[in-house]
C-alpha cells in the first residue's frame, strides 16, 4: 500500500473487510513517511500485517533505485519503530517455513524446531534409500523474512503498465500509467506479479497481441497454478473498482482505481498457505 495515498488506498480495501484502526492508520502512515525520509526512499509501502499470538508484526518495504531488485523490508511490533528484516538465502530456511504448521508468536528471537520431509535416493525409478528426516532450527524473525518473500513471489499484483523497464534494466514505476479501463479491468492477464519474472521474456510476450517490452516483462497471475483458482477477481462498477484476491494465501488483497494510476496490495493473515485450495469448491 503506497503511502502517497494510504487512506484512500485502505478505504478501497474495507470493502472486504481488511481494516486498521484510526489509531493503527495514523501511527503507522507517519511512521512510514519518517522511515522513508531517514532512508532516503524514493517508494514506500506498507506490505501488511502478520498476525501473532502475542503482537502482531506490520510489515513495509521502500526502494531507491530500483522497485524489484531494491528492496528493504522492515518489521515492527509496536507499529512506530522499524526493523530490518534479514534476507534469507537458505534452502532449509524456506523449506522450514512452509512446514512450519505453529502460529507466529510475536518474538523475533523465538527458536522453534521444524522437522523437514525424509529425503529419498532413488535408482532407476525406485526407491533404495531413506534418509532420516532433518531437524532445522528456525528463528522466528527469519521465519518472518522467508514467508514474506513466499507470499510475495507467489500473489503480489501489480496491474500491466504500472511498471516500467529502463533500456538500462531498472524497473520504476512508470509515470504514463493511467489505470486499467472497462475493456481490461476483468482480464486476469492484466495483471502482473510484483517481483522479479520467472518466465522466459519470450514467453511472457508470445501470450499477447499487443506487447510491449517495457512493460510486459512481468509474470501475469493467469499462469498462477492452479490456473483459474489461484485468484478471485471481484469488480465493483458502481465504485470504479476491483478487487483481487489470493486464494492461496488468503488475506491477500490488491485493489485498483479503473482509469487511475491508484493501485496496491495488502496482506493480512496468520502467514500460513491455504494448502486445501485444490478440494474447495
Amino acid at each position: 500500500m503506497n503511502v502517497e495515498y494510504f487512506s484512500e488506498g485502505l478505504d478501497c480495501l474495507m470493502y472486504c473487510g481488511m481494516k486498521l484502526t484510526p489509531e493503527q492508520r495514523i501511527l503507522i502512515e507517519n511512521s512510514l513517511i519518517t522511515l522513508q525520509n531517514e532512508n532516503r526512499f524514493t517508494g514506500m509501502y506498507l506490505w501488511g500485517r502478520i498476525t501473532a499470538t502475542k503482537k502482531d508484526y506490520y510489515i513495509a518495504f521502500g526502494y531507491t533505485n530500483d522497485c524489484l531488485k531494491d528492496r528493504k523490508y522492515f518489521y515492527s511490533l509496536d507499529q512506530f519503530q522499524w526493523q530490518l528484516l534479514p534476507f534469507v538465502q537458505s534452502p532449509t530456511i524456506f523449506q522450514a517455513t512452509i512446514l512450519a504448521r505453529e502460529p507466529f508468536i510475536g518474538d523475533p528471537s523465538m527458536i522453534s524446531y521444524v522437522k523437514l520431509d525424509p529425503t529419498f535416493e532413488i535408482v532407476a525409478n525406485q526407491v533404495v534409500g531413506l534418509g532420516n528426516p532433518e531437524v532445522i532450527k528456525l528463528k522466528e524473525e527469519e521465519r518472518l523474512a522467508a514467508i514474506v518473500f513466499i507470499i510475495n513471489e507467489e500473489c503480489a499484483i501489480c496491474p500491466r503498465g504500472a511498471l516500467y523497464k529502463m533500456v538500462d534494466g531498472r524497473v520504476i514505476p512508470n509515470q504514463m500509467f493511467r489505470g486499467l479501463n472497462d475493456l481490461q479491468i476483468d482480464n486476469l492477464s492484466y495483471y502482473q506479479i510484483y517481483r522479479l519474472p520467472r518466465n522466459d521474456l519470450k514467453a511472457n510476450l508470445s501470450k499477447r497481441t499487443d506487447y510491449n517490452y517495457a512493460i510486459d516483462f512481468l509474470d501475469t497471475i493467469d499462469s498462477i497454478i492452479p490456473v483459474g483458482q489461484a485468484f478471485a477477481l471481484n469488480l465493483q462498477r458502481n465504485e470504479r473498482l476491483v478487487v483481487i484476491k489470493s486464494c492461496l494465501w488468503l488475506g491477500m488483497t490488491f485493489f485498483h482505481k479503473l482509469n487511475s494510476h491508484k493501485h496496491g496490495f495488502l496482506y493480512l493473515g496468520d502467514g500460513k498457505k491455504n494448502f486445501d485450495l485444490l478440494f474447495m469448491h
